[in-house]
């Protein structure tokens, strides 16, 4: 027996792999917690001289992370991983690892850099791979898509992870494809379409006897505030956040996320005293985090706002601090959209029946 009682036997080494794969393949609500569970796991990897697990519940703890505010830490840690994971052939490794180092790079604001490694996640998608792996794998690859100004050829790739949820009856997961979808239809512009898909998870929820996430409920508080329903959107919203804050830390751009988007139905109603004190609370969280696409967003919100209440100094002051904020954002590079899809046609075409579009 070692130290953590265990006695490095084969058994404990698959209760062990079994452990990181329940953590892996869940949406693990509380990040925090899901960081110190993550932790212990790879100390009892440590023990056993598993490098392999070892590499697994350190990868786990790395996108636990990002998800609670640390993204450069986050970021030192994912390149060794990856090294690894190339240097050992361990092709699903690989394929989690350059999924957490997108989520990194889209929260660093490098929207192509998310887009490339959202395509190697999923080009390295195998028989190995798990049924979250090809959901999500698949939903991230549309939302990057999505995010870099793509929608038409996002579509398809969500419309495959809503099928493969159905025929895998991953109902849990067919709610966050469809939120995923219903969102980047909204941030499209195409809100009949949002509605649509948000109807198809409110849906799917009630049928399966789910309580919608406070990720869902933003969404669906965005498309209300585009069909005027300000009231409805801000009571949809302080219920998403109060059940955001009750959850625990899930990602750290959540909150500032949920926060803007209850400004924007305050200011719907009128109440725009209420709504510059929810940017305020938006704005500690994104200087907090560095959170630098969304502060972009909370100082734009913060212009229209003092304008709106004739308050031009502090709409001048707002409006050059959005200046410089997106000033120091990664340059937009498009070009990779349609290579993306190229390459993902190339590495797939007949294996799994994927399409581009």
């Amino acid at each position: 027996m070692n130290r953590l009682g265990l006695n490095g036997s084969a058994a404990d080494a698959e209760q062990l792999s079994a452990a990181l794969l329940a953590l892996e393949d869940r949406v693990i609500v509380d990040a925090t917690a899901g960081y110190a569970i993550a932790v212990e796991l790879e100390r009892q990897a440590e023990a056993l001289g598993d490098e392999a697990l070892l590499m697994r519940a350190r990868l786990c703890w790395t996108d636990m992370l990002r998800r609670t505010g640390d993204v450069p830490g986050a970021a030192r840690q994912i390149k060794g991983i990856q090294a690894w994971a190339r240097k050992h052939g361990d092709r699903r490794l690989q394929a989690r690892a350059h999924l957490v180092r997108a989520n990194i790079e889209r929260m660093a604001g490098h929207a192509a850099r998310f887009l490339a490694h959202s395509v190697s996640a999923v080009e390295l998608l195998d028989e190995a791979a798990t049924a979250h792996m090809q959901i999500w794998h698949r939903v991230r690859l549309a939302d990057a898509l999505s995010e870099n100004g793509d929608i038409e050829a996002a579509r398809p790739h969500y419309r495959q992870a809503e099928e493969l949820a159905r025929q895998l009856h991953e109902w849990e997961r067919l709610t966050v494809v469809l939120n995923n979808w219903a969102y980047a239809e909204y941030e499209t512009g195409d809100f009949p379409q949002a509605g649509r898909i948000a109807r198809r998870m409110q849906d799917n929820a009630v049928a399966r006897g789910y309580h919608l996430d406070a990720d869902a409920l933003e969404t669906i508080g965005a498309i209300q505030i585009t069909n005027g329903e300000y009231a409805e959107a801000e009571q949809t919203l302080q219920v998403c956040i109060a059940r955001c804050k009750g959850a625990g830390p899930n990602d750290a751009e959540e909150l500032a996320e949920y926060l803007l988007t209850l400004a924007r139905a305050q200011r719907g109603l009128g109440a725009t005293g209420r709504a510059l004190a929810t940017l305020h609370d938006a704005h500690l969280q994104c200087t907090g985090r560095d959170l630098r696409q969304l502060l972009v967003r909370v100082y734009q919100e913060k212009a229209e706002l003092h304008a709106i209440r004739g308050e031009h100094a502090e709409a001048l002051a707002a409006q050059e601090a959005y200046i410089a904020a997106r000033g120091s954002l990664p340059s937009p590079q498009r070009t990779p959209v349609r290579s993306a899809l190229r390459a993902i046609l190339r590495t797939h075409r007949g294996s799994n029946g994927m399409s581009a579009g």
